[in-house]
């Protein structure tokens, strides 16, 4: 591309194998942006939104968050997966796989410095670089003696969900192995739990788990 030319594309739009002209979804502005500079090896790029950049925790339930001036890839991937809008985490993908640095700017504030997404962060002296939270989310919680040295519990857990064609959100066993809670998404609740109950029929029946907690 010439140095004076000014190349203008729109975003949000992309084809599919058949060559029909699809729509990306919510940030997908963002996405053509981030794959755009990683095809062109870009020294930069901007994205330029509603907001300073990205802070600590949501400013609009948490009035003195605080703007970040640096986060690493992975800092945003983890941010925006659990919750912050600022970036949809597949943004992240292409410009980590060719570090590219990302700066986040306001466009009614341009003054402000925004958040640069890097490889690495100047914020790494706080001990919590940031707090996130995703909202309907519905938690099971298995427990039961039957837990205690059981192998491959979790990995019946996500097997279920994935025939059910539910993703697992998060995970967690108790240091006991007594008992492992997961969280999907609430409107998948109802499939989640015959899916569940499907798979663990035999331990819940003779007494080895306690009945589900939802």
């Amino acid at each position: 591309i010439p140095t004076d030319h000014m190349i203008l594309m729109a975003g949000f739009t992309a084809g599919n194998e058949k060559g029909e002209l699809v729509v990306l979804g919510r940030n997908g502005s963002d996405y053509s942006a981030a794959v755009l500079a990683a095809c062109l090896r870009a020294d930069c790029c901007e994205i330029w939104t509603d907001v300073d950049g990205v802070y600590t925790c949501d400013p609009r339930q948490v009035p003195d968050a605080r703007l970040l001036k640096s986060m690493s890839y992975q800092e945003a991937m983890e941010l925006s997966y659990f919750g912050a809008k600022v970036l949809h985490p597949r943004t992240i993908t292409p410009i980590a796989q060719f570090q590219i640095p990302c700066l986040i700017k306001n466009t009614g504030n341009p003054q402000a410095p925004g958040t640069l997404i890097g490889a690495s962060s100047d914020d790494d002296n706080l001990p919590v670089k940031g707090i996130s939270n995703l909202n309907n989310m519905a938690m099971f919680s298995v427990s039961g003696p039957g837990m205690k040295g059981m192998i491959g519990m979790a990995a019946r857990v996500f097997a279920a969900m994935s025939r059910a064609g539910i993703s697992v959100v998060l995970i967690t066993q108790s240091s006991s192995e007594y008992s492992i809670s997961f969280c999907v998404p609430q409107s998948d609740c109802a499939r989640a739990r015959r899916a569940m109950q499907d798979e663990f029929y035999l331990e819940l029946k003779e007494g080895l788990l306690e009945p589900l907690a939802v």
